[in-house]
């Protein structure tokens, strides 16, 4: 093989390695491509897996969430029966699941807010529902059934609501009897010094301002129309101009006309009474110009709780004042329970705490009292009165704590005539719970007075007369009462 041959040899040789040479480095990268491919569909295909499983799961969380919503709901129709159940009301399963939709569809912040409370306990009561809500089951059914629909409708269903001075709890501020008579009595030293705080402390109009609601007993009629009751050695009647100072006297929301001298001058000065109390938009209750009026509850609504309040009397030994009847104007009575423990049931399932007020006690100004109080008191706690409160002896008389709830048999003239004694502002601190705590301003009416007692020994004489007039009750320094159960071990 010459030379040229031998060239051209060693160029095809070098030629065929570089060949092969580039064969092996495509070969190298397709292998390396078809790693990283077999990497990405490997990724891929673990993507597609995983994404699938989380769909799964999403799937059965959502499932789950659905089920534990529903049996949420299931668990609040059961708490929403029971109260329809409890307050004597008959539903369909449907109108109770309508309610529970409802919720859903107005108050979608709340039932978030009750979801994981579900969640923990398994179950809804009643507290739940009003610590997501802010109301109690008697506010939302009336919401529900359009009874608070506006001021108006409301005050058609003799509901009406306030702003309150506290969240989570209702303070209630009531007095004694109250008499505004033009011919003698508070009204003539007021006249001298023409300025209610002169004649009422301070201290008290601010307690009563403050209260979210004050009540007392309005023991004399308002009117410059009517003749005084043939025969009645007493009758209490105030000019129209006087409502300024019962308005003055604590913002007062609410009054009991239940008692032995609204009707002192007749049905013309008692309808004016009614009349006027309505026009300064404070309540009234135990009286009307018919016997629906007089049987009628009034409700409060405060902070989502629903006070209830209803009257009777049954304080005259010779009877002047006229129950009401259909049409005639008149008071409540209570000297047979029937009716009244009849009023008391029924109102007691429209709220959530229901203050019975009656007028009783054979002898006045009698701080002891008698077997026929204390029957009556327990009829009325048992017929669903909350708490029953009284008046008419004109002086304090004892606290009696029942199985059933307090009765506070008397609180006395609040701001009546001249005579010195003791009396007072029964304070009810109400949550959507019940009675949280009750408690007594001492105060002392004297030379047509009511003044605030300020001094610490002149308070504690108060509470302790009061504590020595009561069968089983304590009094601590700041006025606080309870419930004293064990009096062989305390003493």
């Amino acid at each position: 093989m010459n030379e040229f041959e031998q060239a051209e040899e060693r160029r095809k040789r070098q030629r065929e390695e570089i060949k092969q040479k580039r064969i092996r480095q495509l070969r190298r990268r397709m292998t390396i491509s078809g790693c990283i491919l077999l990497c990405i569909i490997i990724a891929l295909a673990a993507f597609a897996v995983n994404v699938a499983k989380k769909k799964k799961l999403a799937a059965e969380q959502k499932k789950q969430l659905e089920q534990e919503i529903a049996q949420m709901n299931e668990s609040l129709n059961d708490c929403y029966n029971t109260f329809l159940t409890d307050n004597g009301v008959s539903v369909e399963k449907s109108d109770v699941t309508a309610f529970t939709k409802w919720l859903e569809k107005n108050y979608s912040e709340e039932m978030d807010d009750l979801f994981p409370v579900y969640q923990k306990n398994k179950k809804i009561t009643t507290q739940d529902i009003y610590d997501s809500f802010g109301a109690t089951l008697h506010v939302l059914s009336d919401t529900y059934e359009g009874k608070l629909k506006d001021e108006a409708t409301a005050a058609k269903n003799h509901i009406y609501e306030k702003k309150a001075a506290e969240n989570g709890t209702v303070q209630i501020t009531a007095a004694g009897d109250l008499c505004l008579e033009e011919d003698g009595y508070v009204l003539d030293y007021y006249d001298t010094v023409n300025d209610l705080s002169k004649c009422i402390s301070k201290s008290i109009l601010d307690q009563t301002n403050a209260a979210d609601i004050f009540f007392l007993n309005h023991e004399y009629c308002i009117s410059d129309r009517g003749t005084p009751l043939e025969d009645k050695y007493y009758v209490f009647r105030a000019k129209p101009e006087r409502m300024k100072l019962l308005e003055q006297m604590g913002g007062t929301d609410i009054v009991s006309i239940a008692n032995n001298h609204i009707y002192d001058y007749g049905a013309d000065a008692m309808d004016d009474t009614i009349d006027l109390l309505d026009q300064a938009k404070i309540t009234h209750v135990g009286g009307g110009t018919n016997l629906d009026e007089a049987k009628q509850p009034t409700y409060y609504i405060i902070n989502g709780i629903k006070i209830g309040f209803v009257a009777a009397s049954e304080g005259e030994q010779y009877k002047f004042t006229p129950e009401a009847t259909d049409s005639t104007t008149g008071i409540l009575t209570s000297y047979d329970t029937t009716e009244y423990n009849q009023v008391i049931a029924d109102a007691s399932k429209e709220c959530d705490y229901l203050i019975a007020y009656v007028h009783w006690g054979g002898t006045e100004d009698e701080d002891m009292y008698n077997s026929t109080q204390t029957e009556h008191g327990k009829e009325f706690l048992k017929s669903g009165a909350d708490i029953v409160i009284g008046g008419h002896p004109h002086v304090l008389q004892g606290i009696e704590y029942t199985e059933d709830g307090p009765i506070v048999y008397s609180l006395g003239d609040f701001w009546f005539n001249d005579e010195t004694k003791y009396t007072g502002l029964l304070n009810l601190e109400i949550t959507s719970e019940g009675l949280k705590q009750m408690s007594f301003t001492p105060c002392e009416q004297k030379d047509s007075q009511t003044q605030y007692l300020n001094n610490a020994e002149s308070q504690r004489a108060l509470f302790d007369h009061l504590q020595e007039i009561s069968p089983n009750i304590t009094i601590d320094d700041t006025g606080v009462i309870t419930e004293l159960k064990d009096i062989d071990a305390e003493s």
